[in-house]
């Protein structure tokens, strides 16, 4: 990756999250098979010979996708709401081709990182900002046309149109931080109750319980304190680095301001502008809001020399000309304001001890079956207190939630019932709670008992 900053939406979150356990096991199976390698012993008379060549490359190559994978959880941004008026990083959109008329649904994305094997699905593909439909669809509304321009191979060019047909709101049921949902969307009022009378009654035990987090959760923590502390650093680049673009105030000798902006250009006015190519430029460059400036900048206007000098306090420093890098982070206040929060989690978070019975707690992993809006859904869960990071609402469940509420305390194969979006009741089944079956299989009702029936 080469250290590129990404904007990751919710799906490509959890599809870097899932390859990173995906490459796991097959590094594991490779050392595994390394090692029956080292152990074997050939039959007398026989010469043992083994070419691990191709072996050892779909190693590398492992290897090398795990680090990418993790690397854009350490120092990507991710978006949190999903613009559903016009179209932006997470939109999910039908459009329609104007000479043939077909309708194709997709969700715009910044880096395919973690996606590839989803692009090309005919339900919801994702195409790049980097790509022709990408850049002609960004920040279109519904009903507006567009239009982009591809070179063939013989060098002869070719127009597509097309037009946006519909902007796809995004439901309960798509992968998402749960964070980012209202807490009258997450909280159920019985958990509300139960969450409030320990310290009414000062049960400091009980109390202390509800600052428990997952392994899994304090892991979280740490991936997204290492995550804004990157993005603190792109953003202070833009705050108080003096670079070509950035226009500086100083206070001079004699009281006044002078303003002036650093350029790139031989021909530029000095009254206004400080030429990055001049003599002074790179001391200009180190400096920052309280230094002081004391230069002559000697140059020639027809035919006569000149002296610009530069004696003052740098006072303000203004980078907003300058062209940035996009973040999700409006300033930075805001992303210092979340790294408190998370030093103060860390501090203050117990780890909740791993579950010992085969009843639904925190901590467990479960899967569970339910049927919302008239949808099945299998999935395969942990049971959390409450988010403290960027969970998904796809891979945790909360205690404090509806759904949370409903399904503690259940064995394997009880069945429960619950109200969604405030007035829907669900049904649903809980089962294989935390035994070690593959994701897969107990993401699957049918699967997963014919399999316990041997």
């Amino acid at each position: 990756m080469g250290g590129v900053y990404m904007i990751l939406i919710p799906e490509q979150v959890q599809a870097l999250r899932r390859g990173i356990i995906t490459t796991q096991n097959n590094i594991t199976n490779y050392e595994n098979y390394f090692k029956s390698c080292e152990k074997s012993t050939p039959e007398p008379g026989f010469i043992n010979f083994v070419d691990r060549n191709l072996e050892e490359n779909g190693y590398k190559l492992e290897k090398k996708r795990q680090e990418a994978y993790q690397e854009a959880l350490e120092t990507s941004e991710f978006i949190y709401d999903i613009n559903n008026s016009k179209i932006e990083y997470g939109t999910k959109f039908v459009f329609e081709y104007s000479e043939t008329g077909e309708k194709q649904v997709c969700t715009l994305v910044q880096t395919l990182l973690g996606l590839e094997g989803s692009c090309f699905e005919q339900d919801n593909c994702y195409i790049s900002i980097k790509s022709p439909l990408g850049q002609s669809v960004l920040g279109k509304r519904k009903g507006e046309n567009f239009s982009y321009t591809l070179l063939k191979e013989n060098k002869n060019t070719v127009t597509i149109t097309g037009k946006i047909v519909e902007i796809i709101k995004r439901s309960k049921n798509d992968v998402y931080f749960i964070m980012s949902k209202s807490e009258s969307a997450r909280i159920a009022e019985s958990s509300r109750i139960w969450r409030r009378n320990p310290y009414q009654i000062n049960n400091i035990k009980t109390s202390d319980r509800l600052n428990e987090i997952t392994p899994s959760q304090y892991k979280l923590l740490e991936e997204e304190r290492m995550r804004l502390t990157n993005s603190l650093l792109r953003l202070k680049k833009y705050q108080d680095k003096i670079m070509v673009g950035t226009t500086i105030k100083l206070e001079m000798t004699n009281g006044k301001i002078e303003e002036c902006t650093i350029v790139d250009d031989d021909d530029c006015n000095l009254t206004e502008k400080i030429n990055a190519n001049g003599i002074m430029i790179s001391k200009v460059f180190n400096k920052k809001i309280g230094d002081y400036i004391k230069e002559e900048y000697h140059y020639v206007i027809d035919d006569r020399k000149e002296t610009k000098r530069y004696v003052g306090k740098i006072i303000e420093i203004d980078n907003s000309l300058i062209s940035q890098e996009e973040s999700v982070y409006s300033n930075i206040l805001i992303v210092y304001a979340r790294l408190m929060d998370i030093d103060t989690l860390l501090r203050n978070a117990t780890i909740a001890p791993p579950p010992t019975n085969q009843k639904v707690g925190i901590g467990s992993k479960v899967s569970i079956f339910t049927f919302e809006n008239g949808q099945v859904q299998n999935r395969r869960v942990e049971i959390i207190n409450h988010a403290v990071s960027t969970e998904l609402s796809s891979d945790y469940i909360e205690a404090i939630s509806p759904l949370g509420q409903a399904i503690l305390g259940l064995g394997n194969n009880e069945k429960f019932n619950y109200y969604y979006e405030g007035y829907n009741l669900s049904e649903g089944i809980v089962y294989d709670i935390n035994n070690n079956i593959l994701e897969k299989t107990a993401s699957s009702p049918l699967v997963y008992q014919k399999q316990k029936r041997g």
